[in-house]
């Protein structure tokens, strides 16, 4: 990978190289988020510098997504596009302006740390509602599961009602055949007794 470091001027890096400029860069880019360190780079004239004023320009690359998810105080960058403005360079040499900075930069990470406590407070909040609705949900399909299916007819069970039916039937004309009887069978027990009672008259 090849870095510019002045017009017509190139230098090869090896992958070590590189891998100790990033380390440099995300740690000095960080460093911008504090005021108190800006106030020391301007009071020792370095954004004096032709050349520093360049490589801060160059630094604005961590602003790109790929970079910017490794930095761990995002403010930095809100530091790095002031940097970018004379104004703000003469202006951050004074300690009475830089002090303001700090405590409004105190102020602000105040804010954003309790905001961010009570977005995590409500997920979680949230999330166990979520799953006590959920285990709700799975207690009424257990115990309506435990239950006894209420009576649907269906072919079997129409077919089981009908034989039960029928046997019913059946049983009740047995009984009412064995009650009352069989025309015929008292006919001809009624001429049996009649028999009988002539051969008595005869033998008398």
């Amino acid at each position: 990978m090849a870095k510019m470091y002045g017009k017509g001027k190139t230098a090869i890096e090896s992958e070590e190289q590189q891998k100790r400029r990033w380390q440099i860069e995300l740690e000095f880019v960080q460093c911008l988020s504090n005021p108190n360190y800006l106030n020391f780079l301007a009071q020792r004239g370095f954004f004096k510098d032709q050349s520093f004023i360049n490589y801060l320009k160059y630094l604005q690359y961590w602003k790109e997504p790929d970079y910017a998810k490794y930095l761990m105080y995002p403010m930095c960058l809100y530091f790095l596009d002031l940097l970018q403005y004379e104004h703000f360079r003469r202006e951050i040499v004074n300690s009475q302006c830089c002090k303001f900075i700090d405590d409004q930069a105190i102020l602000q990470w105040q804010h954003y740390t309790r905001k961010r406590i009570k977005l995590i407070e409500n997920v979680n909040a949230a999330q166990q509602q979520q799953l006590q609705q959920q285990q709700q949900a799975n207690g009424g399909e257990a115990a309506t599961g435990g239950e006894a299916p209420a009576a649907t007819p269906n072919g079997n069970g129409a077919a089981a009602t009908t034989d039960g039916s029928q046997q019913a039937s059946t049983t009740a004309s047995q009984a009412v055949q064995g009650q009352t009887g069989n025309p015929q069978q008292q006919q001809q027990q009624i001429n049996g007794l009649a028999s009988g009672a002539n051969i008595k008259l005869e033998l008398n």
